[in-house]
């Protein structure tokens, strides 16, 4: 990886990570390594905390796309290094954001969902969550998205 390219995005455009892409890596115990590490690392920067949790769906059955998604993440790391959370004076207010893909899991047709929650300009909290059962609308999708976000939003001290 020190050769590596940096890139600009851990994740790409392309066909979603799938179960059934390939075959199983002769030994999972490294894919899980890396993951675990890169878990750790979403506690400080909140741009990979999606592809970390594309990437843990295939913990007990990782691939080879699976192993190439994780270089991907370590390459766009490779060029962010320096990124981080950075508290500024300002404003208070408590802004929260939320987003989500409908039925974005190949595997189980299940959604993600995504927020951040701002203190002024400050990000202080942030998912990216797989929603527990399968939606059979987007509006679906987007009410469970904001109803997990609005927990959390309400749990933060908003009233």
């Amino acid at each position: 990886m020190v050769g590596a390219k940096p890139l600009s995005c851990p994740t790409t455009s392309g066909p979603k990570l799938s179960s059934e892409d390939s075959e199983l890596l002769s030994d999972p115990t490294e894919y899980r390594r890396v993951v675990g590490a890169l878990q750790y690392y979403t506690i400080s920067p909140p741009d990979i905390a999606y592809a970390v949790n594309q990437l843990c769906q295939f913990m007990h059955n990782p691939r080879e796309p699976h192993w190439i998604a994780i270089k991907r993440v370590l390459c766009y790391l490779k060029d962010s290094i320096d990124y981080g959370l950075y508290f500024t004076p300002g404003d208070v207010n408590l802004q929260a954001y939320y987003d989500f893909n409908w039925a974005g899991n190949p595997d189980d047709r299940r959604s993600t969902t995504g927020y951040g929650i701002f203190l002024g300009q400050n990000l202080i909290t942030w998912t990216a969550k797989k929603q527990p059962i399968v939606s059979k609308s987007s509006t679906e999708a987007e009410y469970r998205s904001l109803a997990m976000l609005l927990l959390k939003y309400i749990g933060s001290g908003c009233s």
